[in-house]
């Protein structure tokens, strides 16, 4: 089970992060282990998704050893700049796979049972959100 985000935070961090304008489209939850990472929680990265009508924002968080969940870092990716946004996997387990700009993450969006309601539905809603925008006209 990974960080619960939850209306209010993604909110208030929408109001601290957006441009004037902008309007907050999809959100989805996904997590980034490495290789080396063994599976222990605590090296392992939990990222906040959330796609706007003109940029994607990755807010990465870390759960901290005695600080508890914090959060690391924020980046920021204009539409045009992604050249691959994707969801794919099978069942409740999902892979986003996000490439472009100096974003380059293959993400686990995990559904189901204790899990953020419609966080795999969130996630396609950001591949769609990214095909319409590829689809426009300059």
């Amino acid at each position: 089970m990974g960080m619960y985000f939850s209306d209010l935070y993604v909110d208030t961090l929408g109001k601290a992060v957006f441009q004037p304008g902008e309007q907050l489209v999809a959100r989805t939850s996904a997590a980034h282990a490495p290789w080396w990472s063994m599976g222990i929680p605590m090296l392992a990265s939990q990222y906040l998704v959330m796609v706007t009508n003109q940029r994607a924002v990755l807010a990465r968080h870390k759960r901290g050893w005695l600080t508890g969940d914090r959060l690391e870092e924020i980046k920021s990716v204009p539409l045009q700049q992604i050249s691959q946004l994707k969801v794919g996997g099978m069942f409740a387990k999902k892979t986003l796979a996000i490439k472009g700009g100096d974003v380059d993450l293959s993400l686990s969006v995990r559904g189901g049972f204790l899990e953020i309601p419609n966080n795999v539905d969130g996630a396609k809603k950001l591949a769609e959100t990214w095909q319409r925008t590829k689809a426009l006209p300059a």
